[in-house]
């Protein structure tokens, strides 16, 4: 194999973190200025300067740091040094010409319940270009108040049954005949079951979905930086009965929010039919931006908190079928509904605007593993990493690289 290409993705990939340099340095000159003055953020600071000098490392003790002073300053130093980097990352245009959402703009004359049109009229003018912009914005706008927006055009049915079958495959691989109990909601089934991200990074329909130009503008918006691929992982949840509240915590089926990056947002897909019975993902609406003080803190919260501050009138409980996605940014409070009567089987990919925070561990960059290795599983995962950060950016794939 030739090694040249590799190793100058590898280049892209460590000038992509450094260019992270230029955000250090302004908030390092202007922290005081843009945040109250708190010993954690100058910290964080400090941190993230250490994470671009060591090429994208990170330590426990600074992602410590990064949830303490999230909690210490509710949400605003995340916000704040997001917002310093989107200002010193440019933006990506993205081809929409790909997308596997293409209903939601149609050219005139075609049919279709999510027909959006916005004609310019120049000469040679691409006559969806204002349509897209239109439908990309209000969804980021949908984000930005509420914390979540979900696609009314879905995967395309292939995809999702590849990627089901998959997932289901290796479930039973590992967990034999728990699966089925799962599935059926057997006394003594286990309430979750999990394939982690070493066998979903194999998958290229996790790719294929996250990397659409569609999605991938609708974060971009949002978090105004184009977005990294990071943590792909999918869940089966049973209708088993829970046994107290620490198993509905473990399997993150209480109140919390999430805290791995700077800033964030999760694509989840639905590979079953999803209602109101079958373990909704369910949120509390624009709790990314405003809360009670108290419900800052990390850990989980019951839904009687959540009743007792008030919020439970804006609980929102996403349903959908086979092939729905959905964007959360998910420092909001949210939790995966436990199922009352049918299981439900989801997939999950996080975009993320910095790889600053939770450390990462070294076998996660295939392409550099595969120029020392004979593993074929790692040279097939970095096979479609190369794929990808052809097609969408070094950027997208910077994890894996």
């Amino acid at each position: 194999m030739n090694t040249f290409p590799d190793k100058l993705l590898i280049e892209a990939r460590d000038a992509s973190i450094n260019l992270e340099m230029l955000a250090v340095d302004d908030l390092d000159r202007n922290i005081d200025g843009y945040l109250q003055p708190n010993w954690r953020t100058r910290r964080m600071v400090d941190s993230w300067r250490n994470y671009v000098l060591s090429n994208g490392k990170n330590t426990e003790a600074d992602y410590l740091n990064l949830r303490t002073a999230y909690t210490e300053t509710e949400g605003r130093s995340n916000k704040v040094f997001s917002d310093v980097l989107a200002t010193h990352i440019r933006n990506l245009p993205y081809d929409m010409s790909s997308t596997m959402f293409s209903a939601y703009v149609q050219k005139p004359g075609e049919k279709g319940e999510t027909t959006v049109t916005m004609v310019n009229g120049e000469d040679g003018e691409d006559d969806t270009a204002d349509a897209w912009t239109k439908v990309i914005n209000g969804a980021a706008r949908h984000l930005e108040l509420h914390g979540w927006w979900k696609s009314k055009v879905l995967v395309p049915d292939v995809i999702v049954k590849s990627l089901k079958k998959k997932i289901e495959d290796q479930l039973v691989k590992e967990n034999g005949d728990a699966v089925q109990a799962a599935v059926e909601g057997k006394d003594g089934a286990p309430l979750q079951l999990k394939v982690g991200s070493r066998h979903t990074q194999n998958y290229e329909e996790m790719y294929e979905i996250s990397s659409d130009p569609f999605l991938l503008s609708v974060v971009q918006a949002y978090m105004g930086v184009p977005p990294i691929f990071n943590t792909p992982v999918a869940f089966l949840n049973s209708f088993v009965k829970a046994k107290n509240a620490k198993a509905l915590s473990d399997t993150a089926q209480l109140y919390h929010h999430d805290m791995h990056r700077l800033g964030f947002v999760k694509l989840f897909i639905y590979l079953t039919d999803v209602e109101l019975h079958s373990g909704p993902h369910t949120l509390v609406r624009g709790t990314h931006r405003k809360r009670p003080s108290h419900l800052w803190a990390d850990g989980r919260h019951t839904d009687e908190a959540i009743a007792a501050a008030g919020l439970a009138s804006d609980e929102t409980r996403i349903t959908g079928k086979a092939g729905t996605v959905f964007l959360v940014d998910t420092s909001c409070l949210h939790k995966g509904a436990h199922p009352d009567s049918e299981s439900r089987l989801m997939a999950q990919v996080q975009y993320t605007n910095s790889l600053f925070g939770k450390p990462i561990a070294q076998s996660d960059h295939k392409v550099e593993a595969s120029l020392r290795s004979k593993n074929d599983e790692i040279h097939q995962v970095a096979a479609l990493v190369r794929k990808y950060s052809m097609r969408s950016g070094v950027r997208f794939m910077q994890n894996f690289i």
